[in-house]
């Protein structure tokens, strides 16, 4: 009876053994999950913003008039830029990758200069927001 006594309780240890282990892979697993789809969203974010900087790069290859209204320009389905004069005389560029679908656009901002219809980025004028209080202002055209 002993004997059975240590072969019945060596094989519960046995499962019991196994139970933990297979808990511990399922806990991995769904953290891998977790950070695979972290991933995938980092590597999306930084495949929109590369979009966005090259569109800054191709706005300022095009022909732009001095207007306080916002004019964009786009490159056929990735991107487009637009620029702003302000009321005190700045040159204002927002740039974009285009959204997909149920995608936001990304924006970049930009200060820079109008010269002869080309605009010129200025050396310290990246921003991450738009810089202009009106709200209504922020809003580029369709």
């Amino acid at each position: 009876m002993k004997n059975l006594q240590r072969g019945s309780s060596s094989l519960v240890f046995v499962l019991l053994l196994l139970s933990l282990g297979i808990l511990m892979l399922n806990g991995l697993q769904q953290q891998l999950n977790q950070q695979q789809k972290a991933i995938a969203s980092e590597i999306s974010f930084l495949k929109y913003y590369v979009d966005a900087v090259s569109a800054l790069a191709w706005g300022g290859q095009q022909r732009w008039q001095a207007t306080r209204q916002w004019q964009c320009q786009q490159q056929g389905k990735e991107w487009r830029a637009c620029v702003l004069l302000t009321e005190k005389g700045e040159t204002l560029m927002a740039a974009q990758k285009l959204p997909g679908q149920d995608q936001l656009p990304l924006t970049l901002w930009r200060w820079g200069s109008l010269e002869d219809s080309r605009w010129r980025a200025a050396a310290h004028g990246w921003l991450d927001f738009c810089p202009i209080r009106e709200d209504a202002q922020c809003q580029l055209p369709q």
